[in-house]
This record gives C-alpha cells, structure tokens and sequence, in this order.
C-alpha cells in the first residue's frame, strides 16, 4: 500500500508540473487598422481582433481589475473603453485636450491621463476619478509627458517629459512635482526595479540611459548606448534592461549587474515597446513599420517568433488577472 501511495503521489506531481502556465491574453493596438489584436502569450497567436472606430488607436491600458482596456486616440483626442470579455469598444470618453498615454493607479481608482498642450489644455496629468467619472484634478507638469510609472502604493508616480528631457516625479496625495531632474533631450521609456530603489529613465537624443536613485531623487550613473533610445523594460528577475532603438532597428540588452551590453538583436522595423509575460520567459516587442510583434527569449536573447498583427502596432498591454 504505502508503495503504491508513493507512487500516486509521484504520478500526482508529475501531472501537476506537466500543466502548462495559464495564458497570459495580450492587447496590441494597430494605429493604422483602428484595432486591437489580441496574442495568446502561450501559443503567440493572435486569437482575435476588436475594431475600435476611427481616430488613431495608440496606447493601451488595463484597468487594474483586468475588466476593461482604455485606449487613447491620437487624431480623435479622445479615450475608448474596451470591455475585455465580450472583446468590444462599448464607449468613448473626452477628458483631455491631447492626450498621449496613460496609466491606472494601483488602487484601481484613478486613470492619470498624460495630455500634452492644445486648444483646452496644459501639458498636464489629468487625474480622472473612475467611480465619479469625471476629471478630478490636474498636475501641471514640463513639455509633453511621455511614459509613466506609480510605485506600487501608488504614492509616488514618475512621469518623464519629452521635448523638455526632464523626469518629474510627482506626490500623488499632495498631487504636485517633488522633484524634477534632467535626464537629456527626447526623455522617453522608465523601469522601475522591483525593490523600487532605481529608476532607469531613457534619454532618447543623448543616446543613453540614465539611473535614478529614488531615495535621492538625483541620478547615479549614464549608461551609454549606440542609438537613440525609446523604450526601456527590466525582465522580471530585474536581471536585464531591454531597450528599444528604433531608427537602428535594434534591442539592446543592458545587464543591470554590471550595467553593460550584453546582447544586441536586430528588429524588422522600427521596434517600439517592449512586454515582459507573466512567466518572464519572454518578451513581446512592437515592430510598428513591419506590422509584426516580435517574441524574445529572455534566457537567449533570441527571437523566437514573429506575429503578424494589423497595421502599425504601438500600444501594448498585458490583461491582469486574480
């Protein structure tokens, strides 16, 4: 018997180990085919498509309860709210004059709106309430604020500023600038590492990117790179940093150990954001001139695939789930 129980047991872990991750359900927005591809993160495939009218569909964000996806138009300036399990746009929403990006806070109940200078507005963070839906305040803040990022309490949200090449880095309770410093021209992508102590912030035009020491507020070193850089993603293990040039076509990996290249991988056009899945195996890259999202092994820094999307993929955003 108890031979027989050792046995099951064994037969019990082994058909446990041979169950395959849950698939991660990734959301790719076409600017050019005014649509959403979906991509299964498990088998790269794209498993369906969500029209999203027109206006120029670029950057997506999942509301932190993995429900809805909100979707920012570029030409329309307005906001699309996807409904994640019937996969359809059920509204359009105005809050800004121009906005360009945004992100959810952690609490769920906040959409911070990143909306450069028009007609009607600053450049700004437009701090929308979910709940009242309405806008529930403005932080006005330096010249087109690009990429975002909130610590994980959500008290302290990091906002890069573009053409100024500043980082603001914002107390979302005081709601107002702490702190700004000067990263260089064309201030792009942020990491956030896991124990939340460095910030690495791309400084596109200066051809390199900048660490941040959070406690401090003042940067620590340059890491320099061959190309003007756009995007920047740490894999899960914060092991690498992957950066993104899109006029050289090119990734370059950082190894954040030492702070050095250690891979660079060609694209087929114009690689722009970067995606790291639940199982941090891979990484997804936007190829917005080629029409395809690349898949990356993070363990080779090799591409492994490449999936055909619509036309001009940007955005990316990976579907929380509990």
């Amino acid at each position: 018997m108890r031979r027989s129980l050792i046995g099951f047991g064994w037969a019990l872990a082994v058909s446990v180990l041979a169950v395959p991750a849950a698939a991660a359900t990734l959301y790719v927005t076409n600017t050019k085919s005014d649509s959403i591809s979906i991509i299964d993160t498990n088998t790269f495939e794209v498993t369906g498509t969500i029209p999203l009218g027109k206006g120029k569909p670029n950057r997506v964000a999942f509301h932190p309860d993995g429900k809805t996806a909100w979707v920012i138009y570029d030409k329309s300036r307005d906001l699309g709210v996807v409904d994640a399990e019937a996969q359809r746009l059920v509204k359009r929403v105005k809050i800004g004059g121009n906005p360009y990006n945004l992100a959810f806070s952690p609490d769920g109940r906040s959409l911070y709106v990143l909306d450069w200078s028009s007609e009607t507005s600053k450049d700004e963070i437009i701090i929308y309430d979910l709940n009242a839906e309405q806008v529930d305040g403005r932080i006005e803040v330096s010249t087109w604020p690009a990429h975002s990022r909130f610590t994980r309490d959500g008290r302290t949200f990091f906002v890069s500023g573009e053409t100024a090449g500043d980082l603001s880095i914002i107390d979302t309770a005081a709601r107002k600038i702490v702190a700004r410093l000067w990263t260089g021209a064309d201030a792009m992508g942020l990491a956030l590492t896991a124990d939340e102590k460095i910030l690495y912030a791309a400084a596109g035009e200066e051809k390199k990117v900048i660490k941040v020491d959070t406690a401090t507020r003042q940067a620590v070193a340059a890491i320099p790179l061959p190309g003007i850089v756009h995007e920047a993603t740490l894999t899960l293990d914060g092991q690498f940093l992957y950066t993104t040039l899109r006029k050289a076509n090119k990734i370059v990996v950082i190894r954040t150990a030492d702070d050095k290249v250690a891979a660079t991988l060609p694209q087929p056009s114009y690689p722009d954001l970067v995606v790291m899945e639940p199982t941090g195996q891979y990484a997804f890259v936007t190829n917005r001139y080629a029409d395809v999202v690349t898949v990356i092994d993070v363990k080779t820094h090799r591409q492994v695939k490449s999936i055909a999307v619509g036309k001009a993929p940007h955005g990316m955003a990976l579907r929380p789930h509990p």
